[in-house]
């Protein structure tokens, strides 16, 4: 059961994701939040806005040293 939930995601495009959560009525076609989930936006701007400065904070200096 394991393997068939991580494949279920694996397989889950952008476009259907969006279309799951505007059926569920979380999102609009825009992308954007809705009502009573508004609240959410700030949760996933900031878990978003942490995890690319923690990628940032983890590269290795000498990896992005230009060869030229």
């Amino acid at each position: 059961m394991e393997l068939s939930e991580r494949q279920r995601y694996e397989d889950l495009t952008p476009e259907a994701a969006l279309r799951s959560f505007v059926g569920a009525g979380i999102l609009d076609w825009n992308g954007n939040f809705r009502e009573p989930y508004k609240e959410l936006e700030g949760y996933f701007t900031e878990m978003i806005r942490n995890r690319r400065a923690d990628s940032k904070e983890n590269v290795d200096p000498e990896e992005n040293v230009d060869p030229q």
